[in-house]
């Protein structure tokens, strides 16, 4: 089971970036692989984000033990303690806690210019993505980095409703 994700006074290096999809209108047993249901998610919580999106199969074992819900409880306790903001930077829409927002916007860039340089576990694909839409799987409009815990996306109707669920002002 993953560990509680903890706000730090400066965020750490992104390792996992959960690529998110369009919602499917129901839930994917296969997201998550082997690992726990739904990741960890509670039914409660898929039924919360069933409507704005859906969890693209990473691969990797570090996504399917409580690591996406860790990072959801987390942006959920700083939108209680109204410390959450969004953005927008290059066509990249962000929703992160306040104090993140330089971090956020310098991974941003960084995985617009090279991810590969990040070191990620699994491949985000955020720029290629944009350089070449058809290419690569379009469903793939938004992402959670799990590490610091904060969203970003390219589909401007699931960034609003997940402002919307996180009630960011």
């Amino acid at each position: 089971m993953y560990e509680t994700l903890l706000w730090h006074e400066k965020m750490r290096r992104s390792h996992l970036i959960q690529r998110l999809k369009k919602p499917i209108g129901g839930d994917n047993s296969w997201s998550f692989g082997g690992g726990l249901k739904n990741g960890g998610i509670s039914q409660k919580g898929m039924d919360l984000i069933r409507d704005i999106f859906s969890f693209d199969y990473m691969g990797s074992a570090e996504f399917e033990f409580g690591a996406v819900p860790a990072a959801l409880d987390f942006l959920a306790e700083q939108s209680s303690l109204k410390a959450i903001t969004s953005g927008k930077i290059q066509g990249v829409y962000f929703i992160c806690p306040k104090s993140y927002v330089e971090g956020v916007t310098e991974t941003i860039l960084a995985l617009l210019d090279d991810e590969s340089n990040m070191r990620l576990k699994e491949r985000c694909g955020l720029k290629d993505r944009i350089k070449n839409p058809s290419k690569y799987n379009e469903s793939n409009v938004g992402w959670l980095e799990l590490d610091n815990g904060f969203f970003f996306f390219l589909d401007k109707d699931m960034f609003k409703k997940t402002k919307l669920l996180f009630e960011v002002p």
